[in-house]
């Protein structure tokens, strides 16, 4: 009896031992990431709402190009985004996966800025993404807010121009929907913000910015290059208020898209 009941316990013993070594990796790994997105999420939530970027898709970005803060640029450059060339003349060279325009895969050895903290490194991603490149200043216009309807068109913008990976939108969307980083795009930095605060502090921030409306921009020239056509005037003011009303309307079309695609 006393080595049926030992056997017993031995084998419960096994058994819970088994089923906790499952679940304490699953928990480790599930720390790591949730540790990971609240270390940059002031940053990323700060630069991209100034920006007038998602940082739904800035943190996403984030997460595969640096593997959770774990890869080696990560580690020795700070550069979470796989951003290649030097900052302010310091560089890391890394071996890299790129991909033809077939999609197939080849790995090269190429130069990575070298950044003195994250910050700098975040700060940077959005200043490439409202700036483009040299030949093109709107070459990464499909990601700003003001030009999308939600988070799914920014990431999508990003394949075949910002990555060679022709999925890359699409893994960026997965990992956003995963970790429901929406969320962040309703948020800034101390706290969360209503539908309404969010409109007014995005028409706040286009004044006076390096993101404010184009057309509004080119009006207003219009307006100093010819004085004395008033009308351009209340056409411009007219422009500004339909501005704002688009935003609002894309607000309420990106909150219904994602309710969508969460009962889907």
């Amino acid at each position: 009896m006393k080595k049926r009941l030992f056997k017993t316990l031995v084998c419960f013993s096994g058994m819970a031992g088994m089923i906790l070594a499952a679940f304490m990796p699953v928990a480790s790994h599930a720390s790591t990431e949730t540790d990971f997105i609240n270390s940059i999420k002031e940053p990323v939530v700060t630069v991209s709402h100034k920006n007038h970027l998602y940082a739904s898709v800035m943190m996403a970005q984030a997460i595969l190009e640096s593997n959770w803060g774990q890869s080696e640029l990560a580690l020795d450059g700070n550069n979470y985004f796989g951003i290649k060339g030097a900052f302010e003349g310091n560089s890391v060279t890394m071996n890299t996966a790129e991909y033809t325009g077939k999609g197939k895969r080849y790995t090269v050895n190429a130069q990575f800025k070298k950044y003195p903290s994250v910050k700098e490194s975040i700060e940077d991603n959005a200043k490439i993404l409202r700036n483009g490149i040299d030949s093109d200043p709107d070459y990464y216009d499909g990601t700003w807010t003001e030009n999308t309807v939600s988070y799914v068109d920014a990431a999508t913008a990003l394949s075949s121009k910002y990555a060679t990976d022709m999925n890359y939108g699409n893994k960026l969307t997965k990992v956003i929907q995963k970790y429901d980083l929406t969320k962040l795009d309703s948020s800034t930095s101390s706290g969360s913000l209503d539908i309404n605060q969010q409109i007014a502090a995005g028409v706040d921030d286009s004044i006076g910015d390096d993101t404010t409306n184009k057309t509004v921009q080119t009006n207003m020239r219009r307006i100093t290059a010819n004085p004395d056509d008033l009308k351009e005037i209340d056409k411009t003011e007219q422009l500004f208020k339909e501005d704002s009303a688009k935003k609002a309307d894309q607000q309420g079309k990106e909150f219904k898209l994602e309710n969508k695609l969460l009962k889907d």
